[in-house]
């Protein structure tokens, strides 16, 4: 017994041993940060810049694309952008057709609701469609009804991945659709609407690809700060950082300041390439490194002999930044002039041929003070939207660096009242799980485990004693009965028997002298019992022979030859059976009873049309007047819509904030409008 005890609880302990040992049972990973692949690509037409891979549509159509931290919205490219150029699709990341798609569902054209201060508007074409974040086989995270723009102008030569939060409004009675960083946190795949990003540097080592972590930021690339910046007001304008000076110093320790007006307040954003500053601090970098502008193409173009010189002096140059123009905490972040020599190639810009160039802009305004890619290649990024603030560090270039990525953890829901959490979506295949379903389904299974076998021991354990029990009650009745057959049988025997007579004589009995026939016509037929009993050894060989019937028609009498009735010869029968002889017939009669099945009870058993070639069709316009002034609209403007003098006519999201009068109206430099081509 002790062993069968020792036996069971080893057997129980090594059960639950496995089922702990699988984690995912018992308590599934909680939200934490994720990586989005690059595609291991350099793209663009003005860089090379690394790109990321998403996937669009059902069935699944992979892109390569850049990141915005302007946007809230994925935009990609449409066939439209390609016409017969048979390169081109390739060079664009690839393009996506919306007719292909079974869950594309359109809402109409709209301008692309990003780089208003920069750029005269961009036409798209908007709906809504499944977004994955990687390539179609990598499985990752799926986001439904995300708001895609597709585009066709060459302005922004790729597609791009928003990681802004805000929501978008497609419409005046419009709630909000969600974006792609809030869908992913009402999900639980990351822990907090944040990120952390660098644009890769393609001179650095072995060409560093570009980093995009979602929920949180990798530590390994990047040197670490004690400042942090908080957000603007201006909500269109959110990530704006003070540019106290920018240095520049060559191999022989000459320093020029490029920033001789005073500092500045510019805006990071990783949609455009170039740095965008001031034009008193674009002659002084053309005077620090003999540029020239070029109107036509409104670029510093460089030739191949300064390139030659520029790589030999290796400047660098430095950006001061603080929390205001002047003052206050500082960091630097440097840049060499690596970082700089990017290469644009046809068709944009209106060059010719591939050539060299600067990424530096003249700006009009304020409103227009950019750091935008080339800058992120030296520094990282990161932001918690949440809690309304980011910081900027200088970049780590190691050899086979491993990522190390440090969650952020959601901030209070006082603090994120203006990142907009959509309504908790159905469980689905891949995130449905959560911890308390899997930690209450194990330890359901385990409990209900434990209370089978404990029940099945001790049933087990009940029911040995009544076995037992049960089988000496029936060894006793079965003595019973052979005691009771043998003196019914002893009486038997001394019966007196008339030859052919009508019936026996009994003495003690009221029971038919044949012990196999107990009622009249009940005999089966089976002569087994009778040929063992009748096998043994005994002087009254008569007595067990064939079997009778006992209460048949009395026998005809016989006469006999001479006619008269005699008495047979001889004395009568009496027969003295010894009571070891009748014990002895008796056991073997019972004997072969007790091997009939039934005497002992069997043990229990326990189972789309062309949306963008020329401008949208009047029918789809659904707006065609300016709204008032100091409404809320949708950042997304219906192309038909027209600025009033003041500013105010443009749409915004609510999310977004409020038009800035002014500054925020500002056209785009008209060098630079006739310069770039646009729907």
């Amino acid at each position: 017994m002790r062993r069968s005890c020792y036996s069971f609880a080893l057997g129980l302990v090594q059960w639950l041993s496995v089922v702990c040992a699988r984690k995912e049972l018992l308590v599934e990973r909680a939200a934490g940060p994720i990586q989005i692949p690059p595609s291991g690509s350099w793209d663009g037409v003005d860089g090379p810049w690394s790109s990321f891979t998403i996937s669009v549509g059902t069935p699944a159509t992979g892109l390569r694309v850049f990141v915005s931290t302007a946007s809230q919205e994925t935009f990609v490219v449409l066939p439209q952008g390609c016409n017969a150029d048979t390169s081109c699709p390739s060079a664009r990341g690839g393009i996506f057709n919306t007719n292909s798609s079974s869950t594309w569902s359109e809402y109409s054209y709209f301008h692309l609701p990003i780089e208003q201060n920069l750029y005269t508007p961009v036409t798209g074409y908007f709906g809504n469609d499944t977004l994955m974040l990687g390539d179609p086989s990598s499985n990752g995270p799926s986001l439904k009804n995300q708001v895609i723009g597709g585009m066709a102008d060459q302005k922004y030569y790729l597609g791009m991945l928003g990681v802004n939060p805000k929501a978008t409004k497609v419409s005046e009675g419009d709630s909000g659709q969600s974006s792609s960083m809030t869908s992913l946190k009402a999900q639980s795949i990351i822990p907090s609407v944040s990120f952390g990003f660098t644009a890769g540097a393609a001179y650095r080592l072995k060409k560093v690809l570009g980093s995009l972590t979602l929920g949180g930021y990798d530590q390994s690339l990047f040197t670490p700060n004690d400042l942090s910046f908080s957000f603007a007001s201006d909500q269109l304008r959110d990530l704006v950082v003070g540019i106290q000076s920018i240095t520049s110093t060559n191999q022989n320790g000459t320093s020029s300041s490029l920033l001789p007006s005073g500092g500045i307040m510019a805006y990071i954003d990783s949609t455009v390439p170039e740095i965008w500053l001031p034009i008193e601090a674009c002659q002084a970098f053309e005077k620090a490194f003999q540029l020239t502008y070029d109107n036509k193409t409104s670029l510093y173009l460089v030739d191949d002999d300064l390139h030659t010189s520029l790589v030999a002096q290796n400047a660098n140059v430095s950006f001061t930044l603080g929390h205001t123009d002047t003052g206050g905490d500082t960091i630097n972040i440097t840049l060499p002039y690596r970082s700089f020599d990017l290469l644009v190639t046809p068709p944009v810009a209106n060059v010719e041929s591939n050539s060299k160039y600067f990424p530096l802009q003249r700006a009009k305004n304020d409103t227009q003070y950019t750091l935008g890619r080339t800058f992120l290649q030296e520094a990282y990024l990161i932001v918690d939207w949440e809690r309304k603030n980011f910081s900027l560090s200088q970049c780590l270039f190691k050899e086979n660096s491993q990522p190390q990525l440090v969650a952020i953890e959601a901030a209070p829901a006082a603090s994120n009242s203006d990142v907009p959490t959509p309504p908790t979506p159905k469980a689905s295949s891949g995130h449905g799980k959560t911890v308390g379903i899997a930690v209450g389904v194990t330890v359901s299974v385990i409990v209900i485990a434990i209370i089978f076998s404990v029940a099945l021991y001790f049933r087990r354990r009940r029911r040995a004693p009544t076995v037992a029990k049960s089988s000496r009650s029936q060894e006793n009745l079965a003595n019973s009965q052979q005691r009771s057959s043998a003196k019914e049988l002893n009486a038997k025997e001394n019966a007196i028997h008339e030859l052919h007579g009508p019936q026996h004589v009994q003495t003690n009995s009221s029971r038919p002298l044949s012990p196999w026939a107990p009622e009249k016509g009940e005999f089966s037929g089976d002569r087994t019992e009778v040929d063992q009993a009748a096998s043994e050894p005994s002087q009254f060989e008569p007595l067990l022979g064939p079997v009778h019937e006992m209460y048949g028609s009395p026998a005809s009498p016989v006469e006999l030859p001479d006619n008269s009735l005699r008495e047979l010869a001889g004395s009568p029968v009496t027969r003295n059976v010894s009571s070891a002889s009748s014990r002895r017939r008796s056991r073997g009669l019972f004997q072969s009873r007790s091997s009939t099945p039934g005497l002992l009870p069997s043990p229990a058993s326990g189972a789309s049309p062309n949306p963008i070639a020329s401008g949208p069709p009047a029918s789809n316009r659904s707006i065609t007047s300016s709204p008032p002034a100091n409404e809320v609209f949708s950042p997304i403007s219906p192309i038909a819509e027209q600025e009033n003098s003041t500013g105010q006519g443009r749409l915004i999201s609510v999310f977004r904030g409020f038009s800035q009068p002014g500054a925020s109206s500002q056209q785009a430099p008209d060098d630079q409008q006739a310069s770039h081509g646009h729907i």
